[in-house]
């Protein structure tokens, strides 16, 4: 009978491991990616332990140590400590691409360089690569931290340059256009995203008792991702948005149409918040086609916000506050070439040189119904 080549070696991954009963005790230890310098190692460890009867540099490996055991134990704490969206987009990275890598392999062997090869390997664009890193950074870290590793490579490794993509927004004539052929149930809608610069899981997750007539502001206190609400996005995220004349006549009209059927102010058709892919393609790109405006992310409207304020002279310090961004410095580098002389922080400047017709007061029956069904957190 052969003789078996490959006795107390065991294969996870890419990894030859030892493995054998002595003296009562599994001796469990990596060794190499190669089948023969793992045999050598092999017969260096059996020679030692029949001359010594047993193994005096054992190192045992016990499986928890090994990636795809860590980062089973990291995603059980991360569930305590992340949203469900943010939680999904981990599995999903791991499963995808990070685990049939890595998950056999033991943590502590794992090089920077076998991240960096990782990475060029990668068959998507420079952003996804850099999402892809999140949880494996945080999985590290935490390694680090529990002493499963003794340096941490992930600090070693730079995210991939990001090109930052240019914006298309819609200029006024445009968005006039748009507006004046959409469908009239998602007008509203649109008014109030091309005027407040709101992300859209802020605006599908606005409800009423957020919308203060009495103050002319809105406030950003929820949002909604994947049909799950939670916090928004950054603790700038949390704020009062301005109420500009075109924006107050749509929530008027808005109101006629969903208080009292729903706690949330925009709703679809069967009476449930809006969901961006649905939107997205069955009434903001329909509507362009129909504009003949070139097609471009339903995320436009909050960069269209931006230029036609900042276009029109307004701060952007005010624009910043509007729009939740965390600094300034977004402000400048996505839109500057947009911003001219600074002259109002109110949204006036926008309504005088841009937008043009005034909005008429509300009716006194209209603020007698808003005193009754309106309570502001």
């Amino acid at each position: 009978m052969a003789k078996n080549q490959k006795h107390n070696l065991v294969k996870r991954g890419e990894v030859w491991y030892f493995q054998k009963m002595v003296q009562g005790r599994w001796v469990k230890k990596a060794l190499s990616t190669s089948l023969s310098e793992a045999k050598k190692q092999r017969d260096a460890i059996l020679l030692e332990i029949q001359v010594n009867g047993g193994y005096a540099k054992q190192e045992p490996r016990v499986e928890g140590h090994l990636f795809g055991v860590v980062a089973r134990q990291w995603v059980k704490i991360k569930e305590t400590k992340v949203k469900s969206s943010t939680l999904k987009d981990y599995r999903g990275a791991m499963n995808h691409y990070i685990l049939p890598k890595f998950g056999n392999v033991p943590i502590d062997r794992i090089s920077y360089m076998d991240i960096e090869v990782f990475i060029s390997r990668l068959k998507c664009t420079n952003k996804r690569k850099s999402n892809i890193l999140v949880p494996v950074r945080d999985l590290f870290k935490m390694a680090h931290r529990a002493g499963y590793i003794e340096k941490n490579p992930m600090t070693l490794v730079e995210n991939p340059r990001i090109e930052k993509p240019d914006i298309y927004p819609l200029s006024m004539d445009e968005v006039n256009d748009f507006i004046g052929n959409v469908l009239p149930y998602y007008r509203n809608f649109f008014i109030v995203a091309f005027f407040t610069g709101m992300r859209f899981g802020e605006m599908s997750g606005l409800k009423w008792q957020n919308v203060d007539f009495n103050l002319n502001i809105i406030k950003v206190r929820e949002t909604r991702v994947r049909g799950e609400e939670g916090v928004p996005k950054t603790k700038k995220s949390v704020r009062d948005v301005d109420i500009l004349p075109p924006v107050m006549e749509a929530l008027r009209d808005q109101r006629r149409k969903t208080m009292g059927k729903s706690e949330y102010v925009f709703l679809n058709k069967t009476g449930c918040p809006l969901l961006p892919n649905s939107v997205n393609f069955h009434i903001w790109k329909p509507t362009l086609a129909k504009c003949g405006l070139t097609p471009r992310s339903l995320y436009q409207t909050r960069h269209t916000f931006a230029t036609l304020m900042l276009d029109a002279g307004e701060l952007p310090g005010w624009v910043q506050k509007m729009m939740g961004h965390e600094s300034l410095q977004m402000i400048h580098e996505k839109y500057y070439a947009h911003i001219k002389n600074y002259r109002r922080d109110d949204g006036s400047a926008f309504m005088a040189n841009v937008y043009g017709p005034s909005v008429a007061d509300e009716t006194p029956e209209e603020e007698t119904m808003l005193r009754k069904n309106l309570t502001p957190n």
